[in-house]
C-alpha cells in the first residue's frame, strides 16, 4: 500500500475514482462515507484541503501526472482547513490497516484540531478510534419520515410572507442569515458566496423548492431549503434570523417545506440530519413523526474535546 497527501485540487481522474470509490462502500455499507461538502471540494480550487489517497501496491508503480493510477485507488481521506475530516477505504481492502494508516496520516497532519466523522457508526469504529487515541466530540442524528399527513399546518408569525429563492438576486440577503443562524455551527455557518454557488449549480438544485421567509420590513427572517435527490426529499437546510427565533417560524418553514416534498414533489421518505445537541429541534422532529436511521458520530484526540 501506497500513501500520498495531496493539496487541492485533485485531478479529475482521481476525483473521478474517489466519488466511484465512495459510491462503491455506500452500497456496501448503507451509508454515505463521505460528505456532500468533500465530495464537492475534490476537484475544485480549495485552499487548505488535504486530500490522502491510498493505493495497492508500492510507490512509484502506475505513475499518472505524480499520483498513482486513479483505478489503483483502495482508500481515501479528506482534511479540511478547520480540522474537519472523512475517510473511506474501497470494501475489498478492508481489515489490512488502510484505514488506520490513513487515520494517523489525518492525525499527523491536524494534530489538536482534527475532528473525523465516521458516518454510520459502523462496526469497528469506535474500538480503531480508541486505540489511536479518539473519542466522541459530537454527534449528528440521521432521520427519516415516511410519507404520511402531517400533523399540523403551517401557523405563520405576523407579517410574514413566504416566497421562493430568486438565484442572482438572494445569495447575500441569504448568507448573512445563514451566518446568524448557525453562528455557533462549525460546517453550515461558515458557508461563503462559493459554496453557495456550488450547490446552486448542482443538478438537483430546485428553486422552487428553496422557501424565503420574509418579515414586514421585506428582510429575510428565514428559510427552509429541501432537496430531492435519487427520489427522497430532504429538509436540507432550516434557518432562522437570531431576531425571529423563539416565534414558531422554524416550525412553520419545516412543515411548510415537508409538506412540498410529499405533496408537490411526491417523495415516499423525507429525510434529515440534526445535532445531537440540537434538543429542541430532535423534538420536533420527533413529534413530526421522523424516526433516527443512522448515527454519524466526530471523533476528536482524547482531551480536546
Amino acid at each position: 500500500m501506497t500513501l500520498e497527501a495531496v493539496p487541492s485540487p485533485l485531478p479529475s481522474a482521481t476525483a473521478a475514482a474517489v466519488t466511484e470509490l465512495a459510491r462503491s462502500a455506500a452500497q456496501s455499507d448503507g451509508v454515505n462515507p463521505l460528505s456532500e461538502h468533500t465530495l464537492l471540494h475534490l476537484d475544485g480550487e480549495h485552499p487548505g484541503d488535504v486530500h490522502v489517497l491510498a493505493y495497492a501496491g508500492e510507490p512509484g508503480t502506475l505513475e499518472v501526472s505524480g499520483l498513482q493510477s486513479a483505478g489503483n485507488l483502495i482508500g481515501y481521506a479528506a482534511l479540511g482547513p478547520d480540522g474537519s475530516a472523512e475517510l473511506v477505504v474501497s470494501p475489498a481492502a478492508r481489515r489490512h490497516g488502510t484505514g488506520t494508516a490513513l487515520l494517523r496520516m489525518l492525525m499527523d497532519h491536524g494534530g489538536s484540531r482534527l475532528r473525523v466523522w465516521a458516518h454510520g457508526r459502523l462496526p469497528g469504529t469506535d474500538e480503531l478510534a480508541a486505540r489511536l487515541g479518539l473519542e466522541v466530540a459530537r454527534e449528528l442524528y440521521f432521520l427519516r419520515r415516511e410519507s404520511a399527513p402531517l400533523p399540523s399546518e403551517p401557523a405563520w408569525p405576523d407579517g410574514i410572507e413566504v416566497r421562493t429563492f430568486v438565484p442572482g438576486q438572494d445569495e447575500a440577503a441569504w448568507l448573512e442569515v445563514n451566518a446568524r443562524a448557525f453562528a455557533h455551527h462549525p460546517e453550515q455557518g461558515s458557508w461563503d458566496a462559493a459554496d453557495l454557488a456550488d450547490r446552486l449549480e448542482q443538478p438537483w438544485f430546485d428553486p422552487a423548492g428553496f422557501f424565503l421567509a420574509v418579515d414586514s420590513s421585506g428582510k429575510l427572517a428565514g428559510f427552509h431549503w429541501t432537496k430531492v435527490e435519487d427520489g427522497v426529499g430532504e429538509v436540507y437546510v432550516v434557518g432562522v434570523d437570531p431576531s425571529h427565533q423563539g416565534s414558531g417560524l422554524g416550525k412553520a418553514l419545516t412543515l411548510h417545506g415537508i409538506r412540498h416534498l410529499q405533496d408537490d414533489r411526491g417523495v415516499p421518505a423525507v429525510v434529515l440530519y440534526v445535532d445531537g445537541t440540537n434538543t429542541a429541534a430532535r423534538s420536533l422532529y420527533t413529534k413530526l413523526g421522523f424516526t433516527t436511521a443512522a448515527l454519524d458520530v466526530q471523533f476528536a484526540p482524547t482531551g480536546t474535546v
